[in-house]
C-alpha cells in the first residue's frame, strides 16, 4: 500500500513539476524577449543618436567653413573700411547667395544668419527679423534652444582689430530633420520617442501619454538608462540616450503589454495544451484513485479489522474489476477463519468441561476420605458423628443435583455447616462476613470448603492455641467479588509461599502433593481466567490469607458430575 501511495505521490509531484517548469519557462521567455527588445531599441537609439551627433559635427564644420570663406571676409572688409555702397551691396548679395547655396547642399540646416550685434545688420537665408531675446542669448561656439528651435552660434573673429563689429553666424537646425531622427529611434510601432531638452521639456508638442511619462519620470528621478514607469494606461519601459552636445536627449518608451504580447500568445497556447494535459492527468489520477488506491485501502482496512479480531470484517460491495475476485477470496477466507475459530472454541470448551469434571471427581473422594476419618476419630462422640454424617449427607445431596453453577449463598451455607462440625471437633472459632446482596451471585461450586479445610489442617493445627477462621466476601468497586479465608495459624514464609504458588500453577500435580488447593486453583483458572487464581498473603493475626476474585458476568454453563 505504501508503494502504491508512493507512486501516486510521484505522479502528483510530476504534475506540479510540469507546472513549475512552465512557470519558469514563461518567466525566462518573458525576460529574454524583453532583453532582446531592449537590445534592439538600444541599437536603434544609438543609431539615431549617432546620426544626430554626426549632424551636430557637420553643422559645426559648416560654420567654420562659412566663417573662413572669402565672401564673408570681403563683406567684413567692406563694413570695417567705410565701405563703398556699390561694393557693399555686391558683397551682401554674394554672401546671401553663398549662404543659400550652403543651405541647399546641407540636409538638416533650416536657416543661416549673419548678425552684427553693434550695427544690427542681419543677413539671412529667410526673410525674418532678429528676436531681441535670441540676440541676448548669443555666445561664441555654443548650442542654444529657443522657442523649441535648435541653433548653433559661432562668431567671426579677426586678428587685426579686436574692437571691430564681429558678426555671429547662427545656423538653425531643421525641425523636420530632428523629427525624422526622433522617429528613427522608435523600435516598436506601439511605442514612441520623445526628444527633450533642459528639464524634460518636450521639443515637439507631445501627446497626453508623453506628458504623463515625462511627469512620472521627473517624480521618480530615474538616472538609469533602462527603467519602468507606471501610468494610467499601463506600464512602460523607458530607454534614454546620453544628452547630446546641443542639449537634446532621446527617450524611447514601449508598453510592456505589447512587448510581451508574443510571449503571452505562446504562453496561452502552451497553457491551454498544458491544461488539457493536466485535465487528462487528473482524470487518470481520479480513476487510479478510485479503482486502485481506494480498493487497496478498503482491503487493507478490512485486513486490519481482521487482525484485531473482528471476524465480521467482510467486504459487502464487490467492484466490477479485477479486485472483485480478490474481495471474494478475502470474504471466503474470513468465513473459513470464523469456522476454524468456532471449532477451536467448541473444542476448548469441551476440553475445559472435561477437565472440570475430572477435577470435581478428585475433590469428591478427597472430601469423603477426610469426613470418614473424622467420623472414625469421633466415634466416642455420637453427637459429633451425627452432625458430620448430616453434613456429609447434605454435601453429597448438593453434588448429586448435577449443578454446574451454585450461588454464593449456597457455598456459604455449606461452608458454615463444615465449620460448625470442625468447631465441635477442634474448638475452632469462625466468623463469616458476607453481604446478603451477594447471595444470589453465581459461581462454580465446592470452592470455599477445600480452602477452609486447608486453613484448618495446615494452618491452625500447625500452631498452638490457633483457632480463628475468618470468611469474608465483598464486592469490589469494579463489580468483581473477592473471597478471603484467613486463619491465625503458623503462616508461611515468603519462599514457602513462592513455592506453593509455583506448585498450584502447574497443569499437573505430583501424586505426593495435596489435592485441595491445587484442585480449587485449576478449576478457577479453567472456568474464569488467570485473574481468578488463588492469591496468598499474611492475615491480620499473622497467619495466612487465601483469596481469589471472580467477575460475576463471566459465567459459564455446564454440569459437574459429583459421582
Amino acid at each position: 500500500m505504501k508503494r502504491i501511495k508512493s507512486i501516486y505521490m510521484i505522479f502528483v509531484v510530476f504534475l506540479f513539476t510540469v507546472i513549475a517548469c512552465f512557470a519558469i519557462l514563461y518567466r525566462y521567455s518573458t525576460s529574454s524577449l524583453e532583453d532582446s527588445l531592449m537590445r534592439v531599441a538600444k541599437i536603434q537609439m544609438e543609431y539615431s543618436g549617432s546620426l544626430l551627433e554626426q549632424k551636430i559635427k557637420e553643422i559645426e564644420i559648416e560654420a567654420d567653413g562659412i566663417l573662413n570663406s572669402d565672401d564673408l571676409k570681403t563683406l567684413h572688409l567692406c563694413i570695417t573700411d567705410r565701405y563703398d555702397v556699390y561694393d557693399y551691396v555686391m558683397a551682401v548679395k554674394s554672401m546671401k547667395a553663398y549662404l543659400g547655396s550652403r543651405q541647399k547642399s546641407n540636409v538638416g540646416m533650416a536657416e543661416f544668419r549673419l548678425y552684427w550685434p553693434r550695427s544690427g545688420r542681419l543677413i539671412s537665408t529667410l526673410y525674418v527679423d532678429m528676436d531681441e531675446t535670441l540676440m541676448g542669448m548669443l555666445e561664441d561656439n555654443q548650442w542654444l534652444i529657443y522657442e523649441n528651435e535648435a541653433y548653433f552660434v559661432r562668431r567671426y573673429k579677426t586678428d587685426w582689430d579686436i574692437l571691430d563689429d564681429e558678426p555671429y553666424l547662427i545656423i538653425k537646425v531643421e525641425r523636420d530633420y530632428l523629427y525624422k531622427i526622433k522617429s528613427m529611434a522608435l523600435g516598436l510601432g506601439s511605442g514612441g520617442t520623445i526628444l527633450t531638452y533642459g528639464d524634460d521639456v518636450n521639443f515637439f508638442s507631445g501627446s497626453e501619454l508623453e506628458k504623463e511619462l515625462l511627469k512620472e519620470r521627473a517624480e521618480a528621478q530615474n538616472t538609469a538608462a533602462f527603467y519602468e514607469v507606471k501610468t494610467s494606461s499601463g506600464r512602460y519601459q523607458m530607454i534614454e540616450s546620453d544628452t547630446m552636445k546641443n542639449g537634446l536627449k532621446l527617450i524611447s518608451y514601449y508598453p510592456l503589454r505589447i512587448m510581451r504580447k508574443s510571449v503571452v500568445n505562446i504562453t496561452r497556447i502552451t497553457g491551454i495544451s498544458l491544461c488539457i494535459a493536466l485535465a487528462v492527468g487528473f482524470i487518470f489520477m481520479s480513476l487510479y484513485d478510485k479503482h486502485i488506491i481506494l480498493q487497496m485501502g478498503l482491503l487493507t482496512e478490512k485486513l486490519k479489522q481482521l487482525e484485531n479480531g473482528n471476524l465480521s470484517a467482510k467486504i459487502s460491495h464487490l467492484p466490477n474489476s479485477e479486485f472483485s475476485y480478490v474481495f471474494e477470496q478475502f470474504n471466503r477466507m474470513v468465513d473459513r477463519i470464523r469456522q476454524l475459530i468456532d471449532s477451536t472454541v467448541r473444542e476448548q470448551q469441551l476440553r475445559s468441561r472435561a477437565e472440570l469434571e475430572q477435577l470435581q471427581l478428585q475433590i469428591n473422594p478427597h472430601f469423603l476420605y477426610n469426613s470418614l476419618s473424622y467420623i472414625v476419630a469421633m466415634a466416642n462422640k455420637p453427637q459429633a458423628v451425627t452432625q458430620m454424617a448430616v453434613h456429609l449427607a447434605n454435601y453429597y445431596r448438593y453434588c448429586t443435583k448435577n449443578k454446574s453453577i451454585a450461588t454464593i449463598g449456597e457455598e456459604v451455607f455449606y461452608a458454615k455447616a463444615y465449620l460448625s462440625v470442625m468447631a465441635m471437633r477442634k474448638n475452632i472459632e469462625y466468623t463469616i462476613d458476607v453481604n446478603k446482596a451477594l447471595n444470589e451471585v453465581k459461581m462454580i461450586p465446592l470452592i470455599l470448603q477445600p480452602i477452609i479445610e486447608n486453613a484448618i489442617e495446615h494452618g491452625i493445627e500447625g500452631r498452638e492455641n490457633a483457632k480463628r477462621i475468618l470468611l469474608k466476601i465483598y464486592a469490589l468497586p469494579s463489580g468483581a467479588v473477592r473471597f478471603e479465608v484467613s486463619d491465625d495459624g503458623e503462616g508461611m514464609s515468603d519462599s514457602e509461599l513462592e513455592q506453593l504458588t509455583c506448585r498450584l500453577q502447574k497443569k499437573y500435580r505430583n501424586e505426593n502433593e495435596s489435592v485441595g488447593l491445587w484442585n480449587v486453583n485449576q478449576r478457577l483458572l479453567n472456568y474464569y481466567d488467570t485473574s481468578a487464581g488463588l492469591r496468598f498473603s499474611e492475615s491480620i493475626w499473622g497467619g495466612m490469607t487465601v483469596s481469589f476474585t471472580i467477575l460475576p458476568e463471566e459465567k459459564k454453563n455446564g454440569s459437574i458430575d459429583c459421582g
